[in-house]
């Protein structure tokens, strides 16, 4: 396929229309410079298999703000089909020495190499499954971790205000009476404010509160894998994977942390709560990091 395809030139769009160069890209998606150009160019014969030219089609899509799924309904044309290749198994005629052999022989031999090639056939397909699995499992967390830079531009502010009562939602009703000396701070407002954005990074400031009650869970059928940070100490506060089958949601308390870091694996099935206020995340991209500032 060559020549700019529509595809193509609608990525290509995307990504003049945020400033970003082929490098910014090959340095935000970790694909090689050489294959980002060959997909705005159309030219799928320069990647490595249909399967990977999907994946990268996504991680290009995401990284300038597009939306995969609809990509591929609109531009079905040029999306790269996933096929199976038919193995033909051919049997060589038998030369005249064979020629003696009873019929009800050949007829055995004939069956014995159908089955073979069958067998082969769908064992090259559980290996050609299991590999691109894992391929796109480390194409995901190596993005994942390298979406936790920070940058020094400035983009525009935004605040989410949390009016009324600041009280974790897992906080005890039997509280005891010495308690009864915050509740003028549980009156306060709560604002969550947005300082920048830059590719999959966000940072915000959290303040007039004096807790900082988290909640992840999982929204839909999909897996919601997350991970908290001590963005100063670098160290783990917690980590998993919400899902409706399994664990649906984790709670954790991270008033004694300076600046928050959360990585998330899925972002369009996670729902994060803050002091039991949903936060809405800033674009659609899957893969998402959060900086949150606490400022008491």
């Amino acid at each position: 396929m060559l020549g700019l395809s529509e595809l193509g030139q609608a990525l290509k769009e995307a990504r003049e229309q945020k400033n970003l160069s082929l490098d910014d890209l090959q340095e935000e998606t970790k694909i090689q410079r050489r294959y980002l150009k060959a997909i705005e160019d159309g030219d799928y014969s320069q990647l490595p298999g249909d399967f990977y030219t999907r994946a990268f089609i996504k991680s290009y899509a995401e990284a300038v703000g597009l939306d995969f799924k609809n990509l591929t309904e609109q531009y079905s044309s040029d999306m790269p089909k996933l096929e199976r290749q038919h193995v033909e198994t051919r049997i060589t005629p038998p030369d005249g020495s064979e020629n003696e052999r009873s019929p009800k022989k050949l007829r055995t031999n004939a069956i014995r190499s159908k089955n073979w090639s069958s067998f082969v056939n769908k064992a090259i397909v559980v290996v050609f499954i299991l590999i691109a699995l894992m391929i796109v499992y480390i194409l995901v967390t190596h993005i994942a971790g390298n979406g936790s830079k920070q940058s020094a531009d400035q983009s525009s502010s935004n605040s989410v205000q949390f009016k009324g009562d600041s009280t974790p939602p897992n906080s005890s009703s039997s509280s005891s009476s010495s308690d009864s000396a915050s509740n003028s701070d549980s009156s306060s407002e709560q604002v969550l404010k947005k300082e920048k954005e830059e590719g999959s990074t966000t940072t915000y400031t959290l303040s007039g509160t004096s807790t900082f009650d988290v909640t992840v869970s999982a929204k839909s059928d999909s897996p919601a894998w997350f991970e908290a940070v001590d963005n100063t100490t670098n160290k783990q506060i917690a980590q998993g994977t919400a899902a409706s089958t399994g664990k649906k949601s984790y709670h954790f308390d991270a008033s004694d942390v300076q600046t928050l870091r959360l990585k998330f694996g899925n972002v369009p099935g996670t729902e994060l709560k803050i002091n039991g206020h949903n936060v809405d995340f800033s674009n659609s991209s899957t893969v998402q990091t959060l900086l949150i500032n606490f400022s008491k």
